[in-house]
C-alpha cells in the first residue's frame, strides 16, 4: 500500500479537543496530521466559555486572536431554576461564535506545524501488520492513505474508533436557532425550567442570540408534528422569563442534535485515545463542554507523548488518563443530577424525577463561609495533618507523565504532587513535627522563594493540610 503521508499521530476531528491536541503534539515535535470531514466555517451550539477557558485558549498561544475577534463579554445571567422567581446573577465569561473559535484553533494548528487534511471522508481505520494505523480518506474522487503510529479519535459523539459507549444520564435532545434582537435585554444568558424541558438563551453579540430549548427525544417524537420547527416552537412557549416574540424573531432554521451525557468505556489503549465528545460527553447544563475539550486536549497530548517517547511509562499514562475520566464523570454526573433534583422537588414528573436520578435536594451555592485565618504569632504551632497521607501515583510532570510521590487528603481530589511547580512531598518532608506558621516560607528558603513559599503555605491552611498542634 502507498501511502500519501506518515505521520506520527492522525487526529481524527478539528473540534477544540482535536485542535489543542494537534497544536501541543507539534510543538512537543511530534508530526501531526488533522482528518477533518467538514467545511470551515462550521456552526456548532456550544459557544459558553468561562474566564478559566479563555486561560486555556491563552496557552495555546490564541490570546492575541481571541480578543480581536471581540466575542461578547457575559457579565450577568438571568436564573429561573426550582422557583418562581427570576434571579439575576453576576457571571463572568464569554458567548463565542463557535464557528470562528473552532477556526482559529484549526489556524493556530497549521502554524504549528500540523499537516490539515479537509474536507474528506474517513473511509477505514485499521491496524496494519506492523502495529501502526492505516487511515483511508477520501475527498470528491480523491482516496489517499495515511499511515500513523497512533490515533487520536476526536470525531465527536459518533466516534472514528468503535467502542461501547456508557450513557450517564436518560435521552436529551437539543434543538437551537439563532435570532435576531429589536429590544434591549437586561442580562446577557438565560437559563429556565419549563413543565418537561429547559431553556437556555445566550447573547452573541448586541443584535444576535441563540436560543436553546433542551428535551426528552422520545416526548417529542410522540407529542409534535409538523418538523422541527413546530416542535422548537412548541418548546418554547413553556417559558416565562423571556418573550422572544417581543425582543426579536428568529433568523436561522432550527437544529437539533443528541445532547445526552455519556463516556467511552475504554478511553485509551495502547496506541489510541479519546478526546473530547468522542471520549466524554457532559450533560449542557454545566456549560463546560469547550472547557473540558481543551482540558482534554491538553492532557491527551501529554499522554500520547508519553506513550510514544517513553513507552517504559504507557501503562502509567493510561491509568492517568483513565483516573480523570472517572473523576471527570462522577463529578460532572452528580452535580447535574442535584440541579435536575432542585427543580423536580417542584415539578415532579418524568422529565425532572429521571434525570435527578435520586438525587438529594442542595441548595443553590451562596457565599463560600469565611476560612480560619493562619496562626501568625510565634507561639502558635502547626503541624501537617494526620490525615494528609503519602503515597505513589501517576502525575503529569512537564510535557510526560511520570510516577510520583503525592500527596493526599480528604480536602483535594485525587493526589497532588507539584503545588506551583515545586515538589509538595519535598516541602512537607523539610518540616519539623510542630513549627510556627510564620516561620514556614524561612524553613523553606534553601527550596523556594519566600514569597512562593507564603503562596504554598496558605494553600495548605486553607485545604487542612496544616492544621493546628496538639500538646
Amino acid at each position: 500500500m502507498k501511502f500519501a503521508a506518515e505521520h506520527d499521530v492522525v487526529i481524527l476531528g478539528a473540534g477544540p479537543a482535536g485542535t489543542s491536541a494537534a497544536i501541543r503534539l507539534a510543538q512537543m515535535g511530534l508530526d501531526a496530521g488533522i482528518v477533518e470531514r467538514r467545511r470551515f466555517p462550521r456552526g456548532h451550539v456550544g459557544i459558553c466559555i468561562s474566564d478559566e477557558t479563555v486561560a486555556l485558549i491563552d496557552y495555546l498561544g490564541l490570546g492575541r486572536e481571541f480578543n480581536n475577534a471581540q466575542f461578547w463579554r457575559r457579565n450577568l445571567s438571568a436564573v429561573r431554576w426550582g422557583d418562581s422567581e427570576t434571579r439575576l446573577v453576576p457571571q463572568q465569561g464569554y458567548h463565542v461564535d463557535r464557528a470562528v473559535l473552532d477556526g482559529l484553533l484549526l489556524c493556530r494548528s497549521r502554524a504549528a506545524g500540523v499537516r490539515v487534511y479537509q474536507p474528506v471522508q474517513v473511509q477505514k481505520v485499521e491496524r496494519l501488520q506492523d502495529s501502526s494505523w492505516g487511515v483511508a480518506i477520501a475527498s470528491d474522487d480523491r482516496r489517499q492513505f495515511l499511515k500513523a503510529r497512533f490515533i487520536v479519535d476526536a470525531a465527536g459523539r459518533r466516534p472514528a474508533i468503535p467502542g461501547a459507549r456508557i450513557k450517564d444520564g436518560p435521552p436529551l435532545l437539543s434543538i437551537h436557532a439563532n435570532w435576531a434582537l429589536r429590544g434591549m435585554v437586561e442580562f446577557d444568558g438565560l437559563i429556565e425550567a419549563g413543565e418537561d424541558a429547559w431553556l437556555w438563551y445566550a447573547r452573541t453579540a448586541r443584535d444576535r442570540a441563540v436560543v436553546s430549548a433542551f428535551c426528552d427525544p422520545r416526548r417529542v417524537a410522540a407529542s409534535e408534528r409538523g418538523g422541527v420547527q413546530a416542535k422548537y416552537a412548541g418548546l418554547l412557549r413553556q417559558f416565562r422569563a423571556l418573550s422572544l416574540e417581543q425582543m426579536g424573531e428568529q433568523c436561522s432554521d432550527p437544529q437539533a442534535c443528541d445532547a445526552t451525557s455519556q463516556h467511552a468505556e475504554d478511553p485509551v489503549g495502547n496506541s489510541y485515545i479519546r478526546l473530547g465528545d468522542s471520549c466524554l460527553s457532559v450533560d449542557p447544563l454545566s456549560s463546560q463542554g469547550v472547557h473540558l475539550a481543551l482540558q482534554s486536549g491538553l492532557q491527551g497530548a501529554i499522554i500520547v507523548n508519553t506513550m510514544l517517547r517513553k513507552p517504559e511509562n504507557a501503562e502509567p499514562a493510561r491509568q492517568f488518563f483513565r483516573m480523570r475520566i472517572t473523576e471527570r464523570v462522577g463529578r460532572y454526573t452528580g452535580r447535574t443530577k442535584q440541579e435536575y433534583a432542585r427543580v423536580s422537588a417542584m415539578c415532579p414528573n418524568a422529565f425532572w424525577h429521571e434525570r435527578a436520578g435520586g438525587a438529594p435536594v442542595v441548595e443553590a451555592a451562596g457565599p463560600y463561609p469565611p476560612l480560619e485565618p493562619a496562626p501568625r504569632g510565634p507561639a502558635d504551632q502547626v503541624a501537617v495533618s494526620p490525615h494528609a497521607t503519602l503515597d505513589a501515583a501517576p502525575v503529569i510532570d512537564g510535557i510526560f507523565v511520570q510516577v510520583r510521590q503525592v500527596v493526599r487528603h480528604p480536602n483535594i481530589d485525587g493526589g497532588v504532587a507539584y503545588v506551583e511547580g515545586v515538589d509538595l512531598v519535598r516541602l512537607l518532608s523539610a518540616l519539623p513535627p510542630s513549627f510556627a506558621y510564620c516561620d514556614i516560607p524561612w524553613i523553606w528558603r534553601n527550596h523556594i522563594p519566600l514569597a512562593t513559599g507564603s503562596r504554598i503555605a496558605s494553600w495548605l491552611w486553607d485545604k487542612s493540610i496544616l492544621v493546628q498542634a496538639t500538646g
